[in-house]
């Protein structure tokens, strides 16, 4: 045992600082007994700091320590003690080499500001901790250093809970087998926030769904704890407001809310398996002490932090089943009665009663991710009413997901409170298009209905309707959701349970809105087919639609139509038909079409001879009125909103569809054709042999007589007019002269009159030309004949006749041929004193002739019915009667012959039926005034002179 008595101050600390480089630190207790006043505690725990190696294991030097700091001094220790070299150090010299010393300081220098420690010992081991931490990284000798002092001091405690007990976890029991550790300098110097988030991303080389709630259990828990402790005795002065914002849980709730978008399963596992802020492993060395309060305060924000979560999961990512495990797991932590009682996964949806009234009056901003975690939003705020809130959501997007529409909780919570019916309805439709669109094997579309219901008012179809519902769709009227699941079932084919739903007694709709939802789903179909084809496509699902329910709605006009309108349609898919730019014909381009019409007339100019299919033309044209797509006014040229009738509107539309079909034949050189359909289908029923005066009245249109107008001026093309005979010619030139006649007849105004007339007159002076070549051609002939069998007798002992018998028979033939032409005509030939000339044909006389050419074909019984029209019409003259007197006046004195018998006949019959109350239109006048014989009385309107004047 050496002897310290001879030992200066000096030389007594160059001693323990030797004996601290040799780790030889036993006789530390006897050598500060002996020397107090210079071998203080502190100088002693600060030599230790600067000299003891930091390899040095804890359990050589922990005893050591205990007695330092309370001034004791042990047994004597066993060995010797060589301190000759300290005694050979002269005074001055030990006191230059102790001021030369550079002990490190007592407390760690990146010790926090706020830490207050009063306690040498305390400040010791923290900054030992350190530098063992810094020289040698063994960590685990920083635990065997502080267990046996923890109790000592409660700074001690708490430093060694918030920063040992989670880094020795993290880097030894946890995830042992990471390269990187977390040093103990880096871990103080985190930020609240920062070691959060670098504590809570810990993983393994296997990342495990598990690995998150142990950490918030075991490594945030202790580091939030053990930090609140103390900052809760140093701020005990301070108001609550600044304890709330230093020692709250919110960040690790947003760290949670953060990182369950990137990695929600471990996210959805910790909150389902961590209980909150008070399940905590403080490794048994401290126990949390928080007031009622401020455990209530918590536990209520990490509940909130749940809720949050569940509000911004991703449904590609999420779970719905995990997102109600939560739910149920908030409720269930903070005690919460909800009043969703219906399991996630119960087929039998029972009624939800929610008081929304604070809910409802959140705006859209509260389910912003920023916003989620306030205080004062009330979606996320646990409470009765807003968890029940939630589960009714998850459930309805459960069932949502079942029927293949995925959507998020949040975007269902908006539907729910802030979206109007429009949205809503749009909602409705989006679900049951996804339903229909994506089948899956055994659908039951009796379950689907009572879901819809239910998602519509979380009530049911089986509840009694309240007064306030709030579902997912509350808004939309239910006869809305019902009249949508009714086009749905027919969509898909289910006709019968459509009908035994909607069509019976007890069916929930009116037999109106019944009809309406089955007949848009017809036209859905019509309008969406590509193939006018009833046999194929969605046309074909029209029709059968079309076919099923018609019989349950016998007397709806609407269905009539549309069976007219698909027959139609049907028919025109036989013939080649673009409309424009290359657009092949849809049968939605019917419907759309301002002219329905228009597009037989595009039929006829793509399809070569389909004129000659008109009956089949017809009967398209017949559909299209039939369907209601075409309307036509009263009077032609109106701008007044009444219409015709429908079998006045038939009448039209034939009409124009002829006309068209004329048209096209002429476009083909088929004259014959035309003729035949003006004739027999545009004629007026009065003027056919077969008419009697009980028809109805004639509709005004202005189709008729521009198509036998149209094809009176037809003339053949040059090359097939030289190959006609003078005969056929003349036949064809008959025929026109014939239909320009019936447009003088049809024309509804006086205006196309001059026009007609004037046609008329071109083919008449034609036709002169080519009976005159007729007559040549026959008395050429004939004079031929005559040459070849008159002047030489090849009878023995003829004689032939005389050269005056020859003169007197070639005068006779000209007489004759002359005669003939007049006769023809019954035109009346004058000699003027200077020459024989004929006067030019006036139009007084083109009239005349055209209603006698026309008159050819007219009965007596019809003549009659003409003449009584004929005395209805000086009603419609305004001026009529004066006129007509001074029209018979310039007759007397211009007309002789038969035109001015004509004359007096049509103005006595005009006078005698001038006391008539019927109303007869203007133009009925004129073309009767053709029609009656009245030819002398349109000379005299168009101031024609007659040919003897």
């Amino acid at each position: 045992m050496a002897n310290f008595d001879s030992l200066s101050d000096a030389q007594a600390i160059l001693l323990a600082c030797e004996l601290c480089a040799a780790s030889n630190v036993a006789a530390l207790p006897r050598l500060q007994q002996h020397f107090p006043t210079s071998l203080t505690a502190v100088r002693l725990f600060r030599i230790l700091l600067s000299f003891l190696p930091e390899s040095t294991r804890p359990q050589q030097y922990v005893s050591i320590l205990n007695d330092i700091d309370r001034g004791t001094a042990v047994a004597a220790s066993s060995g010797d003690i060589d301190a000759s070299k300290v005694k050979a150090i002269e005074e001055p010299v030990a006191w230059k080499r102790v001021r030369r010393l550079r002990l490190l300081p007592l407390r760690y220098p990146h010790t926090d500001s706020t830490t207050e420690i009063t306690d040498a010992l305390t400040e010791f081991l923290i900054h030992r901790s350190h530098r063992i931490d810094t020289e040698t990284g063994l960590q685990t000798y920083i635990l065997e250093l502080i267990l046996p002092f923890y109790d000592r001091s409660e700074t001690l405690r708490r430093w060694l809970v918030s920063k040992i007990l989670p880094l020795l976890r993290s880097n030894y029991e946890y995830y042992p087998n990471k390269e990187d550790i977390i040093p103990l300098s880096v871990l103080e110097s985190l930020d609240q926030t920062t070691g959060i988030n670098v504590l809570l991303s810990m993983t393994g080389a296997a990342a495990s769904v598990t690995d998150l709630a142990r950490n918030l259990r075991g490594l945030v828990g202790p580091w939030m704890c053990g930090g609140a402790e103390f900052k809760r005795r140093r701020l005990s002065h301070a108001p609550e407001t600044s304890e709330a914002e230093n020692l709250s849980w919110e960040a690790v709730n947003d760290w949670l809310l953060s990182r369950s978008l990137v990695e929600f399963e471990s996210v959805a596992t910790a909150l389902i398996d961590w209980d909150g802020p008070e399940d905590v492993d403080l490794g048994g060395y401290m126990e949390t002490q928080l007031s009622s309060a401020e455990h209530d305060r918590q536990q209520k924000s990490y509940g909130q932090a749940g809720l949050a979560v569940i509000y911004a999961a991703d449904p590609t990512r999420s779970s719905l089943e995990r997102l109600y495990e939560i739910a149920s797991k908030v409720a269930r932590l903070l005690q919460l009665d909800t009043p969703a009682e219906t399991s996630f996964d119960d087929p039998s949806l029972s009624a939800v009663d929610l008081n929304l009234d604070v809910i409802s009056a959140t705006s859209k901003a509260s389910l912003l991710q920023n916003a989620l975690l306030r205080g004062d939003n009330a979606l996320t705020v646990p409470s009765s009413q807003s968890i029940g809130f939630l589960q009714a959501i998850l459930i309805s997007a459960r069932i949502l997901r079942d029927f293949g529409y995925i959507t998020s909780c949040r975007s269902a919570a908006t539907v729910c409170l802030h979206d109007n019916e429009e949205t809503q309805s749009w909602e409705v439709n989006a679900v049951l298009d996804t339903i229909v669109k994506q089948p899956k094997p055994g659908q039951d579309w009796s379950k689907i209905r009572e879901q819809i219901l239910w998602l519509r008012d979380w009530i049911g179809s089986s509840e009694d309707r309240k007064v306030q519902c709030h579902g997912l769709f509350w808004r939309v009227p239910k006869a809305v959701v019902e009249t949508e699941i009714l086009k749905a079932m027919v969509t898909v084919g289910k006709y019968r349970l459509a009908a035994d739903i909607y069509t019976e007694a007890t069916s929930p709709l009116d037999s109106t809105q019944v009809e309406a939802a089955i007949l848009d789903t017809i036209i859905t179909f019509y309008d969406t087919a590509s193939n006018g084809n009833k046999t194929r496509g969605k046309l074909k699902k029209a029709v059968e639609i079309l076919n099923f329910f018609q019989p349950r709605f016998p007397d709806s006009k609407r269905f009539k139509e549309l069976v007219a309108l698909i027959s139609a349609t049907h028919a025109l898919s036989f013939y080649s038909l673009t409309l424009q730019h290359g657009v092949p014909f849809q049968p939605v381009s019917i419907r759309i079409h301002g002219d329905p019409l228009a597009l037989i007339e595009k039929v006829l100019d793509q399809n070569q001879n389909s004129y000659t299919k008109l009956d089949d033309l017809l009967s398209i044209g017949r559909n299209f009125v039939t369907a209601g797509l075409i309307k036509f006014p009263v009077s032609f040229g109106d701008d007044d909103s009444s219409t015709l009738s429908q079998e006045q509107a038939l009448i039209v539309a034939e009409r124009r569809i002829i006309s068209m079909a004329v048209s096209s034949a002429l476009e083909s050189d088929d004259f014959g054709t035309a003729y035949s359909y003006i004739l027999t289908r545009l004629t007026p029923p009065s003027l056919m042999p077969s008419s009697s005066s009980s028809l109805s009245s004639p509709v005004e249109e202005d189709i008729s007589w521009r198509a036998a107008y149209n094809a009176g001026r037809y003339r053949p093309p040059t090359t097939t007019t030289e190959q006609h005979t003078l005969t056929s010619q003349i036949h064809n030139l008959s025929q026109r002269m014939e239909l320009l006649s019936l447009a003088l007849i049809l024309a509804p105004t006086a205006d196309p009159l001059p026009e007609v007339l004037g046609a008329w007159r071109r083919c008449d002076e034609e036709m002169t030309l080519l009976r005159a070549r007729e007559s040549q051609e026959a008395e050429e002939w004939d004079s031929k004949g005559d040459q070849q069998t008159a002047p030489i007798s090849i009878v023995p002992g003829g004689f032939g006749p005389s050269d005056q018998e020859l003169d007197a028979y070639e005068n006779a033939q000209r007489q004759s041929s002359r005669q003939r032409s007049r006769s023809y005509y019954n035109i009346s030939t004058t000699t003027t004193k200077n020459n024989n000339e004929e006067a030019p044909m006036g139009l007084f006389d083109v009239a005349r002739g055209a209603a006698r050419a026309f008159s050819k074909n007219i009965s007596p019984l019809q003549e009659q019915q003409q003449q009584q029209r004929q005395n209805r019409l000086s009603l419609s003259l305004g001026h009529g009667n004066a006129e007509i007197r001074e029209g018979r006046e310039r007759g007397e004195r211009e007309g002789e012959g038969e035109g001015k018998e004509d004359i007096e006949k049509s103005l006595d019959s005009l006078l005698d039926g001038a006391d008539s109350s019927e109303r007869v239109r203007k133009r009925d006048v004129v073309s009767n005034m053709v029609t009656g014989g009245l030819a002398s009385g349109i000379g005299w309107v168009l101031g024609a002179q007659p040919v003897n004047r």
